[in-house]
């Protein structure tokens, strides 16, 4: 991560986002915050596949190579768009490694929702300050610095005006697999413990189906050190211990057939994040 600028993984995913908004494969996909987020020199090669697009329709806006990691975003954030919807009403969403993601202004079903976003402090810079002239579709936003390896998140969200007593919604996208395990089941028992029975996370982690030294270099791919990887049944074990019970896990593959599928895009197309997974859990009495 360089000083003062979001982490390479943040806008490289942003980055994607913003080139799926401009030809969207999956159905239900649309971010036109992502592009309005992203540093230098990212904008520019967003205005080069747009321009491509004007001249060739039809044409993928990705970079080569880049294709099959674009779908993927795309059915990733068309999942969690919905664990969030389909989880109104409730009164706060916690964005846990917030990076550049731009639901706060891109979904009107959080009009009467306060959105904390937790991230780095050089990330949430930058993010503030590309922010402030777009109009917020939540309630309001409130920008908490943290460092997940050091702060206690217990007291800095209530510094910020959380309320432990409202139902919440957690949203922990893309982060689980860069902390190492200690990290990950400590900030799983932090949210336990901060949210009011029924609340719900959603949140990403890689399925350890490589094997320990394959996962621990393919999760490196995107330049920044990542050391976290479960079997499904093993994440619930670890979920539930920490006091959450799980609603719903599912892959790519279970997205294709739900959302696209017709979707072409295999497991050479997507590399690692092919085994990425999207888990849903509740916390505190019978689930709903």
């Amino acid at each position: 991560m360089d000083p003062g600028l979001p982490s390479s993984t943040a806008h490289f995913v942003a980055y994607l986002r913003a080139l799926g908004n401009l030809s969207p494969q999956v159905p239900g996909f649309a971010d036109a915050v992502a592009e309005r987020m992203l540093p230098p020199p990212w904008p520019k090669r967003v205005e080069q596949a747009r321009s491509l697009l004007a001249r060739h329709p039809g044409r993928s806006p990705f970079p080569l190579g880049y294709g099959g990691l674009g779908v993927f975003q795309q059915f990733r954030s068309v999942v969690l768009d919905q664990a969030i919807q389909s989880a109104l009403p409730f009164d706060q969403l916690v964005i846990l490694g917030a990076g550049l993601d731009g639901r706060a202004w891109r979904m009107p079903a959080l009009e009467q929702v306060r959105v904390f976003e937790v991230d780095h402090p050089d990330t949430q810079a930058w993010k503030r300050e590309c922010a402030q002239a777009r109009p917020v579709a939540a309630r309001e936003v409130r920008f908490i610095p943290m460092d997940f390896t050091r702060d206690d998140l217990g007291q800095r969200l209530p510094e910020r005006g959380y309320d432990p007593g409202r139902t919440t919604f957690w949203l922990w996208e893309g982060v689980s697999m860069y902390l190492p395990p200690v990290e990950v089941a400590r900030t799983l028992a932090s949210t336990a413990g901060l949210s009011r029975a029924g609340s719900r996370m959603a949140m990403t982690y890689l399925a350890n189906q490589t094997g320990p030294m394959l996962a621990r270099f393919l999760l490196s791919a995107l330049g920044e050190p990542c050391r976290s990887a479960y079997a499904p049944e093993q994440w619930s074990r670890v979920a539930r211990k920490a006091g959450w019970m799980t609603r719903s896990d599912s892959g790519i593959q279970d997205w294709k057939r739900h959302l696209a599928s017709g979707q072409p895009l295999v497991e050479l197309d997507a590399a690692m994040q092919w085994h990425e997974r999207i888990w849903v859990g509740q916390c505190g009495g019978p689930l709903s």
